[in-house]
């Protein structure tokens, strides 16, 4: 599969999908989540590897929790805290574990528990 179908459409419909459980299963974070990032226009980085070698940087323009626009070739990163200000985050991942990530059902009735399955693939860093 090519990548950028593969972060632009599966990637963003699975986190839509799992978003939509997660908010029915707690609204009352989902709301303050909001709250907290709507109004600004925050961006987070993702960078996809193989075999430890980039192979695509992505840009996820987000609205509140909402993505609205996802940039290939480009890592960027500003997320507009109320008390941390501006913050730089971008994750690092294999590509294998964003499929393996997409395929597991596990997700939308145990968001939480299947993620912590899934955190040794991932790598938090922020850009200077």
């Amino acid at each position: 599969m090519d990548l950028d179908v593969l972060i632009k459409e599966e990637l963003v419909n699975f986190r839509k999908e799992v978003l939509g459980c997660l908010k029915e299963q707690h609204p009352h974070v989902f709301g303050i989540l909001d709250r907290v990032l709507s109004g600004r226009k925050n961006m987070v980085g993702l960078k996809v590897l193989e075999a430890d070698i980039t192979i695509g940087n992505y840009t996820f323009i987000l609205n509140g929790i909402d993505i609205t626009e996802v940039k290939s070739g480009i890592l960027e990163s500003e997320v507009h805290h109320p008390f941390l200000g501006v913050i730089k985050p971008y994750v690092t991942i294999e590509r294998n574990a964003i499929e393996t990530m997409i395929k597991d059902e596990q997700f939308k009735k145990e968001p939480f528990s299947t993620l912590t399955k899934y955190l040794p693939d991932l790598t938090f860093k922020f850009l200077r």
